[in-house]
């Protein structure tokens, strides 16, 4: 049997022996084994090298992708930053940059279907099973997507914060519904 070691296997047991070295150390310092200085500095040590892993890990994501699959990744990596993009424009009320970024989202979900061809669910790929199993539960999906992307466009251009708020929960909340469904 083959065990593929992926970042994620990597991070999940940095993340299990840190709890379990913080968990030593609190034993070993209540038994009066070691001293407080020395308790912080374990736990601080090992605190940044956990972060350091975890910031590190996204740069991995697409390690080992080609093709499709790491176009696909690209696409939903250019999502996240316009989403960001998106939240900054809302709390600085730049409706020209929350615009821009939506009709980058809506462009997005107009292509999205063609980076799925069957098949395509091998690693280091997250998508699910699902979207071959239930084409047209993920077909509405993105059509739920582009819908709150255009109305997003669509309130970004009224240039009220209050509709345009409410417009990207509403996309935010198409990106989540359809990852619960259809991403490992």
């Amino acid at each position: 049997m083959i065990f593929l070691i992926t970042t994620n296997n990597i991070q999940f047991s940095l993340i299990i022996n840190y709890i379990n070295i913080v968990i030593d150390l609190k034993f070993k310092f209540t038994k009066g084994l070691i001293n407080m200085k020395t308790n912080k500095i374990f736990i601080i040590l090992n605190s940044l090298i956990l972060l350091v892993f975890v910031s590190v890990n996204p740069i991995f994501a697409h390690e080992g992708a080609t093709g499709v699959i790491k176009e696909r990744m690209d696409k939903f990596k250019m999502s996240k930053t316009m989403m960001k993009q998106i939240n900054v424009g809302l709390r600085e009320n730049d409706f020209e940059n929350i615009e821009k970024s939506a009709q980058k989202l809506l462009s997005w979900s107009r292509e999205m279907s063609k980076y799925f061809p069957e098949g395509s669910d091998v690693s280091p790929s997250e998508a699910s099973k699902n979207i071959w199993l239930d084409p047209n539960g993920f077909s509405m999906a993105i059509k739920n997507f582009e819908e709150a992307s255009l109305e997003l466009v669509n309130q970004a251009q009224t240039e009220n914060s209050d509709t345009s708020i409410q417009a990207f929960r509403n996309l935010a909340n198409t990106c989540k519904g359809c990852h619960q469904k259809f991403r490992n």
